[in-house]
């Protein structure tokens, strides 16, 4: 397949499988070897790039999502001869050591600039947090990117242009293999119902190491990420709307999702680091239906549902409806998830998101709470719970919740809650310190809300 894009300012065409990773493209076949691959898996930050002004994991894009974007590698900012102010600081102030880690690192932190020209310590260590680096220390890190601050980086920086012409991937060739990328609603459905055995692919976080691990080897994908109706959070009367390709990042960047959602915010941020925040989306952590995503029981807890559409029509549904099973979800063949829908919550009400892995940050969640109560004059008028990564798919605890609702707050309630849920909950492994785990949380619930 020809491809072409935009690379550190220069419109490149190349011939690649469609599915060979971006990170494969520019060092085998642009010679960029800046990026490097470390876990394959977008763990560890070495490859990180910006794309279309978004740190991104270069490992985890195949090439035919990269048609027509513009990307920006280490090759991109300057030379060992002639540095850019960034690049500088990381040398003086002893941010680098064996170089492996270190592109990333700076890529890292120049999609932080570019947004953010004048970050917090807390800002940067946030921005830094998906790239490992194991020789240097990480405080001269930090300390580089504020003398990049201090010394006017953000004042250099310059918009980058597009060259392309807009001719993406669309068809399929003499051996089967189709990849198609469209660009409207009405072009998407047509193609899902001609190829409803394609692999619809958004961010592929959980595609790519799929196919490292041998599980598939897509011939047929459709690309989603360029429909605009896929795209967009918003209010519209007493409903909040996200479209299904929204990704973490959005949310977190979203002046909606800070006002009304701040659960939904709290689980984006937990979702890997700002890497794989930019790419992961929500319509894509749903349609997975596993037990252990983290988007799905804060969103039961905030009564989503979801708008699953075909050329036939569209299809309204509850969020705990479409998941019917472990990687089951509610999807006809001839279907895609187009958005997510969300009342809007009350002003009485009060919402929250828990996650505990086997560390405290980037990790799989062990166990994930997801909580939402509308609260008058002490007493529980509504109060709904979805829990994560205690059986095979996300689910309510609707005993917890009889249990709650109508109750004015006491600590006798807060102990029956506790007691309640984790009489309730049943998982398979670890159970009895994910019961206790439960338990804490939903007693860690009520003592922020009334200490």
């Amino acid at each position: 397949m020809r491809i072409e894009l935009t690379v550190n300012g220069k419109l490149e065409r190349v011939d690649v499988p469609p599915m060979k990773l971006l990170l494969a493209v520019l060092r085998e076949d642009f010679g960029l070897t800046g990026s490097k691959e470390g876990c394959g898996e977008g763990e560890c930050g070495a490859c990180s790039i910006i794309m279309d002004g978004r740190l991104i994991n270069a490992c985890l894009v195949p090439a035919f999502q990269a048609a027509g974007r513009e990307i920006l590698t280490i090759e991109g900012l300057g030379t060992s001869e002639k540095m850019d102010i960034l690049q500088k600081a990381f040398v003086t102030e002893g941010g680098v050591q064996c170089g492996f880690c270190t592109p990333g690192m700076i890529l890292a932190a120049r999609a932080l600039l570019e947004e953010n020209p004048a970050p917090s310590q807390e800002e940067i260590k946030i921005a830094l947090s998906g790239n490992i680096c194991r020789c240097t220390g990480y405080e001269k890190i930090y300390n580089a990117v504020d003398k990049a601050v201090a010394d006017g980086y953000a004042d250099t920086l310059k918009t980058r242009a597009n060259l392309c012409a807009g001719d993406l991937p669309n068809g399929m060739d003499d051996t089967g293999s189709a990849f198609f990328s469209p660009t409207t609603l009405t072009e998407l459905l047509e193609l899902r119902a001609a190829h409803p055995d394609a692999v619809l692919i958004a961010g592929a976080t959980d595609i790519v190491p799929d196919m490292r691990g041998g599980k598939m080897n897509p011939v047929k994908a459709i690309d989603l990420n360029r429909v605009p109706e896929l795209q967009g959070i918003a209010k519209t009367g007493d409903n909040i709307t996200i479209g299904s390709c929204v990704t973490n990042g959005d949310i977190l960047r979203s002046p909606i999702a800070k006002k009304y959602l701040p659960a939904l915010c709290t689980a984006s941020a937990r979702s890997g680091a700002p890497a794989v925040q930019n790419r992961a989306t929500v319509g894509g952590n749903l349609a997975t239906a596993s037990g252990a995503a983290d988007l799905p029981g804060v969103l039961l807890a905030l009564d989503a549902s979801v708008v699953v559409e075909s050329l036939d029509g569209r299809r309204e549904m509850s969020l705990l409806k479409f998941i019917k099973g472990y990687r089951e979800p509610d999807l006809k063949p001839n279907e895609i998830l187009r958005e997510i829908v969300i009342p809007a919550p009350k002003e009485n009400s009060v919402q929250r998101f828990y996650k505990r892995g086997s560390r405290k940050a980037l990790t799989l969640s062990r166990i994930s709470l997801g909580v939402y109560a509308e609260i008058t004059n002490g007493v529980i008028e509504e109060f709904r719970v979805g829990a994560g990564s205690m059986s095979p798919v996300p689910i309510r605890l609707p005993q917890l919740e009889s249990v709650v609702k109508g109750q004015k707050i006491t600590p006798e309630l807060v102990e029956k809650a506790a007691q309640t849920v984790y009489a309730e909950v049943n998982p398979r492994k670890s159970p009895a310190w994910r019961k206790t785990m439960a338990a804490n949380l939903v007693r860690r619930f009520f003592d922020e809300i009334v200490p």
